[in-house]
């Protein structure tokens, strides 16, 4: 995965757990806000997530918007 180059201004990840797969096709995936990561934290998340070789990268489910 790619982090896109706006991904040094987030200031906000949330964390959530996937409960079950979508009901629809443009339907976004239920779950539960486990955590919510701001500022440095989301910058060190980001910073992890990069570090990663690239097939372990698409598990990270990262989603921006």
């Amino acid at each position: 995965m790619q982090l896109p180059a706006e991904a040094a201004a987030i200031v906000l990840i949330e964390v959530v757990r996937i409960s079950a797969l979508p009901t629809g096709r443009d339907d976004p995936y239920p779950g539960m806000v486990v955590a919510h990561w701001a500022g440095s934290e989301a910058a060190a998340a980001l910073v992890l997530i990069e570090s990663l070789p690239g097939s372990e990268q698409h598990r990270c489910g990262f989603s921006p918007g």
